[in-house]
C-alpha cells in the first residue's frame, strides 16, 4: 500500500550534486489524496535533485496514463499525461512565503514531500476539457446514446417557462 511517507525526500542526506528518484504511480497514489481528480491510473515519474549548498533543483518529468471520464458524454477513456516541471527550493535563514516559483525553507527542514508535486503535475498535464477524442488508446466517438439523451433532456427544459418571483417584478414596475 502506498503512503505519503514514500514520497517523503531527506535532503540533507543526499549527495552535492545530482541525484535521481523513481517512482511508479499507481490506483493506490491517487486514493492517498481526498476527492482526488482521478482514481485510477499508470504514469512513471523521474525525479532529478540537483543539490546544491543552499538550493536544490527538483526536476520532474512524468509519463504514463490516468483514467477519467468524457466530460461530453461520461464515457470512461485513457488520458495521456507526459510533462515535465521544475521545482526551486532555496534553504533561507530569513522565513520568507513561498511563491509561485521558489519554495523557501528555514535550515532547520530536514525532508520534503513530493507527494502533492507530483499530483499537481499530473493534474496539469490533463487537457481542461476531456473528450473522447483525447483517448490515449485509439481515437473514439462519444457515446451516441448519451447525447440523444442529453439533447432530448435540453430540449424539454427549454420548453420550460422561467418562473419570477413576484416580489420582483412589483420592484419592476417601480423602476417603469
Amino acid at each position: 500500500m502506498d503512503s505519503l511517507a514514500n514520497y517523503s525526500i531527506e535532503f540533507v542526506k543526499l549527495k552535492l550534486g545530482h541525484n535521481n528518484f523513481d517512482y511508479k504511480i499507481s490506483d493506490a497514489f491517487f486514493s492517498l489524496k481526498e476527492n482526488s481528480l482521478f482514481q485510477q491510473g499508470s504514469v512513471n515519474v523521474h525525479l532529478n535533485i540537483d543539490r546544491k549548498e543552499r538550493l536544490i533543483n527538483l526536476d520532474f518529468k512524468v509519463d504514463g496514463i490516468v483514467k477519467s471520464e468524457c466530460d461530453v458524454c461520461l464515457d470512461s477513456l485513457d488520458l495521456t499525461v507526459n510533462g515535465a516541471e521544475t521545482i526551486v527550493i532555496k534553504i533561507s535563514d530569513e522565513p520568507k512565503e513561498s511563491d509561485g516559483e521558489i519554495i523557501y525553507l528555514s535550515p532547520n527542514d530536514l525532508s520534503i514531500n513530493v507527494y502533492d508535486y507530483i499530483y499537481e503535475i499530473i493534474c496539469t498535464c490533463i487537457p481542461m476539457v476531456k473528450t473522447c477524442e483525447n483517448n490515449a488508446n485509439k481515437v473514439k466517438a462519444c457515446n451516441a446514446e448519451m447525447l440523444n439523451f442529453l439533447s432530448a433532456s435540453s430540449e424539454e427544459n427549454s420548453n420550460i417557462e422561467p418562473q419570477t418571483d413576484p416580489r420582483w417584478d412589483k420592484l419592476k414596475k417601480i423602476k417603469d
